[in-house]
């Protein structure tokens, strides 16, 4: 039993699963060049606590290597009145067992559950684990906050505490009688300035050397630079999901002031990682970054996932100022795919984006996937041929991931191509992505095997590896790393022929229709609907007295919207 004079304690945790099992990423699993990402996302939460006067710690433990045992024994010594665990669909099955355990050792604690898995499945997820108290919907930095509060501040009955915590917007919580309800409509925090900055919590509680990123040298620190993208990407699961679909910046001042900090306060970081969807979605936001780079005498070098409609003129701005190296979705080398991913982006686009990124030193790498609608051999090869084509310092090649909440996993499940219903499905025996679609005449190891290929056709080529040596001369920094990513990768695939493997699922193939090449209809994600919800609801607010509580008007969006 907690004293009442007592610290509230808050044990953030990223779940132990496969060693470096990279959680954060938006395909999770264990990254075959040996990316390991921060669990930013809880970093935030865990800055938001800390600011708000609770006792917190972070756990990173497939980072960190700590096992559920170890993890077990932490707590027990810490005790903490409320542990938040991340999850991810991939890993659904483990993180919910060791939430569970969790709260069979210490049944005093709360547990809460957050990240995309949970949320676009909080329902399923309460009534299947009675053991779990809460799920935090969506962005969760102020829901575990309130929910903190509300459980930190004494209440005269069970019944008086259930109706604080009903309150509680995007907070998922069980009834007595043991159905699940939620409560109001949490909307995207709309100033992220607000948010403290995570660098001090990454300082405190982590050690930058447990994370890599090959495109990125080592060691780096990874920041956002503002939540949600513009782009309507059927498979993307974060802005579906999670933050929404609008770019909400954090200003740059704030940005850069935090990339000082890291300058100044952790010595041995060279880079700094910026993980926004899209960084150039507001190219005078990204001008302005750049210009209080070089103003403020930030010497550290910077990476950002870009999109191929990006100017030149604010690249060269980006450059200017230390922006290096970016990562941008491709995605499929057949226009029509790219249609029914609504990716709204042209192939010509690619190149005219390649030849001014190289034009300005920035190195690309490029992101592939095959498996879309309207997927066929002749597609995936014609994606293979455009990043062939493309003059890419590196590429990745992967199977679409079809995560719960986003437009694609709609589709593909009331198609019936989803090749298996349990998550645990999604990786193989070491971790890595698997592919789990079961498409017209292309099963989901004749996808799996084109991805291998496609690696391997693509950086073994003679003229690759020319230029690559070529890199490594004139820019020898640059050299070092790309060795450094390629030895781990090779060694990842010579020593995946000696581990167990995981057989085939258990599948019959699909016949393909005549109109299986053609624009395919999808339904919308959960944010697409969300979105629809909210500009209603302002609509109705927009009529009501000046002096009318938000939050009490977004209430009644709870029961209209049950999924959000």
């Amino acid at each position: 039993m907690r004293c009442a004079d007592a610290p509230f304690k808050v044990a953030l945790i990223n779940p132990p699963y496969y060693k470096r099992y990279s959680r954060s990423q938006r395909s999770p699993g264990v990254i075959q060049s040996g990316a390991l990402y921060y669990p930013y996302w809880l970093a935030h939460a865990a800055a938001v606590l800390d600011a708000a006067g609770f006792d917190i710690f972070l756990y990173d433990c497939p980072a960190a290597d700590i096992s559920a045992d170890v993890l077990y024994a932490r707590l027990d010594a810490y005790r903490p009145d409320l542990c938040v665990l991340e999850t991810s669909t991939a890993s659904a099955e483990n993180d919910l067992r060791l939430a569970t355990e969790i709260k069979r050792r210490l049944p005093s604690t709360r547990v809460c559950m957050v990240g995309t898995h949970v949320t676009a499945l909080w329902r399923e997820t309460l009534t299947a684990f009675p053991e779990i108290d809460f799920v935090a919907i969506g962005e969760y930095d102020y829901t575990v906050r309130d929910l903190a509060s509300a459980l930190a501040e004494p209440a005269a009955s069970s019944a008086a505490l259930f109706d604080r915590l009903r309150r509680i917007a995007a907070l998922g919580l069980r009834c007595s009688d043991g159905s699940v309800v939620r409560g109001p409509v949490r909307p995207p925090i709309a100033n992220v300035d607000e948010l403290p900055w995570i660098a001090p919590i990454y300082k405190r509680f982590l050690d930058p050397r447990h994370y890599s990123f090959s495109l990125a040298s080592y060691p780096m620190v990874m920041l956002i630079g503002g939540r949600g993208c513009q782009a309507k990407c059927t498979y993307c699961v974060y802005p579906q999901v999670m933050h929404g679909h609008e770019y909400r910046t954090r200003s740059p001042a704030s940005i850069v002031g935090e990339m000082k900090w890291i300058q100044d306060s952790m010595p041995e970081v060279r880079e700094i990682v910026f993980e926004d969807d899209t960084f150039t979605a507001d190219r005078r936001f990204a001008k302005e970054v750049a210009r209080f780079v070089k103003e403020q005498g930030v010497r550290l070098k910077w990476f950002a996932n870009v999109r191929v409609n990006v100017d030149k003129e604010t690249l060269a701005h980006m450059a200017a100022a230390g922006f290096r190296c970016c990562a941008t979705g491709f995605e499929s080398g057949d226009p029509l795919l790219l249609k029914n991913m609504w990716k709204g982006q042209a192939i010509e686009q690619a190149k005219t984006f390649v030849d001014a990124a190289r034009d300005l030193g920035i190195l690309v790498h490029g992101c592939f996937m095959v498996g879309f609608p309207g997927e066929t051999r002749d597609t995936m090869e014609k994606t293979l041929a455009l990043a062939m084509s493309l003059r890419l310092d590196s590429a990745q090649f992967y199977p679409v991931m079809p995560f719960p909440g986003t437009t694609y996993y709609k589709w593909a499940r009331e198609n019936g191509y989803l090749a298996s219903d349990r998550f645990s499905d999604w990786l193989n025996a070491e971790g890595g992505h698997r592919c789990v679609l079961n498409l017209p005449g292309l099963r989901a190891e004749e996808i799996e095997a084109f991805c291998e290929d496609a690696y391997r056709r693509f950086f073994f080529r003679p003229r690759y590896i020319g230029w690559k040596l070529a890199q490594a001369l004139r820019r020898p920094r640059e050299g070092a790393r790309s060795v450094k990513a390629f030895a781990k990768f090779l060694i990842r695939r010579l020593t995946r022929g000696s581990s167990p493997t995981r057989m085939p699922l258990p599948v019959s193939p699909l016949a393909v229709p005549e109109d299986w090449y053609a624009r395919h209809a999808m339904p919308k994600g959960r944010m697409f609907e969300q979105a629809l919800r909210l500009l209603r609801l302002r609509a109705s607010v927009e009529n009501q007295p000046a002096s009318a509580d938000l939050p009490a008007a977004l209430s009644h969006l709870a029961d209209e919207a049950p999924e959000i």
